[in-house]
């Protein structure tokens, strides 16, 4: 998947005179929302129980277990037309232009890990909790993604999944075609903010 954006040097030329320039802000606002808003899918991942792994094993296998977490996550997210923004510690931080295609990497990805994990020793496996967000965010020339839906996908990823859990956002659910998916209703609390969310049984989808 291609992506056509400003860059981030754009996009601070443009903040630089918003703020200079209280007056011509209308005109920036317009600027920035041609230029970098896009309607986008977001997929946050976050590996379970790897701080706990590299105090038991040490950094080098944590960092192993990382280079084979990319080695999965990567052809399985450009399989379902996304591509990977950015990985940082044991994150990993992918878009797609359709809320159906996150998910369907989402539940591959934890399809995967789960057929591996069941032939390894259990300092050698890894598990991910997967958060899901849609609509329209900045996307910032290659590797970066500001807006709502994508602090909720990383939210829902890295504080509120559990292991081998895919939660998405209520804008990502209903932006999917599919209307009989196994979905469980939750609602969070968090960071000063209630939103609803779904809970995906995967293990239950064809």
């Amino acid at each position: 998947m291609q992506e056509s954006t400003g860059t981030r040097a754009e996009l601070d030329a443009l903040l630089r005179r918003y703020n200079e320039f209280p007056p011509s802000r209308a005109e920036v606002l317009a600027a920035i929302e041609r230029q970098f808003t896009r309607h986008r899918a977001i997929l946050v991942l976050d590996s379970s129980g790897f701080s706990r792994t590299t105090r038991a094993m040490g950094i080098v296998h944590f960092l192993a277990l990382l280079e084979r977490l990319e080695r999965t996550v990567r052809p399985l997210v450009e399989a379902s037309d996304g591509r990977i923004l950015k990985t940082e510690a044991d994150n990993v931080y992918a878009v797609f232009v359709e809320s159906a295609h996150a998910v369907r990497a989402a539940v591959r990805i934890q399809e995967a890990l789960r057929a591996a994990n069941e032939m390894l020793p259990s300092d050698e496996e890894i598990d991910a909790a997967i958060g899901i967000g849609f609509g329209p965010v900045l996307v910032v020339g290659t590797d970066d993604v500001f807006g709502d839906e994508m602090n909720l996908a990383c939210k829902l990823g890295e504080d509120l999944a559990q292991r081998a859990e895919i939660l998405m956002t209520s804008s990502a659910r209903e932006a999917l075609d599919e209307v009989d998916l196994p979905l469980d209703r939750l609602d969070f609390s968090i960071s000063g903010i209630s939103f609803p969310a779904f809970r995906l049984r995967w293990q239950e989808t064809p």
